[in-house]
């Protein structure tokens, strides 16, 4: 009996955060810089995640559950809707480009020094593109193998790490425990 109820919490559970995860989602169009309520192309924050903004702030306060949503946000691959470029020099980025170069920041401490192994720009892409501009090193991944292939290695990643992870508050990023 004990095995059942068991059974049933733990099955109950695993539900309860697939539909939080499935139900949380962010517009990835607003975490761009603005000033003087202008939208503006970041060229002075290493890091998205250091551009103060309301969808910023809803991101880090769902703490790893932003993780999962963030690795499917990575197939939407509609131009985001903004005056400029979230990041400068990036021609047109979809909401899927602005997805990896969050999940690669969020995992980035102070230093841009990647807190867990293979969360980094250069696991994640072809190394045989790394003296093209970051757009087009992104976009030669995803045209020879596919969103699929990048959300792989994403998935791959968090199963692996996931539940090792916190949030560093002082460190704006996604570490190891004991980090």
């Amino acid at each position: 009996m004990r095995l059942i109820v068991f059974c049933l919490l733990t099955v109950g559970l695993s539900w309860a955060q697939s539909t939080t995860s499935a139900t949380l989602h962010f517009d990835l169009s607003k975490i761009g810089m603005v000033e003087d309520g202008e939208q503006e192309c970041n060229d002075t924050n290493p890091r998205l995640q250091e551009i103060p903004s309301k969808e910023m702030d809803r991101i880090v306060g769902a703490g790893s559950k932003s993780i999962p949503v963030l690795i499917r946000m990575l197939a939407d691959r509609r131009m985001a809707q903004t005056r400029e470029p979230i990041i400068c020099y990036w021609p047109g980025m979809a909401i899927g480009d602005i997805a990896f170069c969050l999940l690669t920041d969020l995992f980035k401490d102070t230093r841009g020094k990647t807190t867990v192994p293979g969360a980094d720009w250069g696991s994640m892409i072809d190394p045989q593109d790394k003296d093209n501009p970051a757009w087009e090193q992104l976009h030669s991944t995803l045209r020879r193998h596919g969103v699929a292939a990048l959300q792989a290695k994403w998935r791959k990643m968090w199963v692996q790490y996931g539940d090792q992870m916190h949030w560093d508050g002082k460190e704006e990023c996604f570490k190891l425990k004991g980090q």
